[in-house]
């Protein structure tokens, strides 16, 4: 089968070229999926900026599909939960399995749902990891209705279904993100909008139920006096605070450890029904074909992202 490779001797976006690896052979558990359309986030734009040969092979040794962590597509094998036809989203496994940005992937069936017909492709491969770390990061903070959200990178894969989800739970949200977006992030339910780059959380006039930080810049103790006293603090990097992150939680303050490392069936439903209900809606920057995949991921590095860009095979 077709897939996206890396040349661990080229720089930029020149890396990644089109090449043939084995199809993927299904296990228990998994189901063969012809793959429609995959959307690429900052695990490829690390490739993209990654021009060391010798960590580049370290990196991509292990596996021979490295790019692309969820995907829509058919089912193309039948299963125990899904049959051959079926039209599905999901994701891989972020740690274990083989990558999707190829015509073919073995994934597990916890991992996906099904999605209705008139539903397209392209608009449902920008749901899933997304969208999911979105609900997650808002069940564990304790999002209800009437919360005061703010939400930093609220432009970006994640942040456009973090500002959505707040706003569908009746909560009053801020986002922070890109300059040209301010009238997109209004429309998906932002009642305030600030630009990045002359905005600093500490000078707005509110303190806040939840902090969601996709910027990943953020620490617990530049950010705590503007919690509420029981306020959350969740960020897409943990693992940089983790001091913060101890102090937090001794302050009557919570700051929950995110992580997803793959959708789960009953997430995803959960998503869906959102959506179905009119709830949220997937956001896509921009759509290529595989072809052209060196201006898909040259465009990663520009600063002024909307949602996800997506790659159609």
């Amino acid at each position: 089968m077709r897939a996206m490779l890396i040349d661990p001797t080229m720089k930029g976006p020149t890396k990644f070229h089109l090449g043939q690896v084995p199809d993927p052979v299904p296990t228990a558990g998994k189901v063969l999926v012809e793959v429609k359309a995959v959307p690429l986030s900052a695990w490829e734009r690390a490739f993209v900026t990654l021009d060391d040969p010798a960590a580049l092979a370290k990196k991509t040794r292990k596996k021979k599909v490295n790019l692309g962590l969820e995907f829509s597509g058919v089912i193309a094998s039948d299963g125990v939960r899904f049959r051959k036809g079926d039209r599905v989203i999901g994701s891989t496994h972020f740690v274990k399995d083989e990558k999707c940005l190829s015509e073919y992937v073995a994934a597990d069936e916890d991992h996906l749902a099904p999605i209705p017909d008139d539903l397209d492709f392209v608009q449902a491969a920008a749901l899933p990891i997304g969208a999911q770390t979105a609900l997650t990061a808002m069940d564990k903070a304790g999002l209800k209705g009437g919360s005061r959200v703010l939400v930093v990178g609220a432009t970006g894969g994640v942040g456009v279904y973090g500002v959505q989800i707040a706003a569908a739970a009746g909560a009053e949200v801020t986002g922070i993100g890109g300059r040209t977006h301010h009238a997109r992030l209004r429309e998906l339910g932002a009642a305030h909008t600030h630009y990045y780059g002359d905005t600093a959380v500490a000078d707005l006039p509110d303190a806040f139920d939840i902090v969601f930080d996709l910027s990943g810049t953020l620490r617990f103790t530049g950010v705590r006096r503007k919690l509420t006293p029981r306020g959350s603090f969740v960020t897409s990097n943990p693992d940089k605070d983790p001091r913060g992150l101890a102090i937090a939680n001794f302050t009557r303050r919570t700051a929950p450890f995110l992580f997803v490392p793959h959708t789960t069936t009953a997430q995803l439903t959960r998503i869906l029904d959102l959506l179905r209900n009119g709830r949220i809606r997937p956001v896509v920057h921009e759509v290529f074909d595989i072809a052209d995949h060196h201006a898909a991921f040259a465009g990663l590095t520009a600063r002024e992202q909307y949602g996800r860009t997506v790659i159609r095979l």
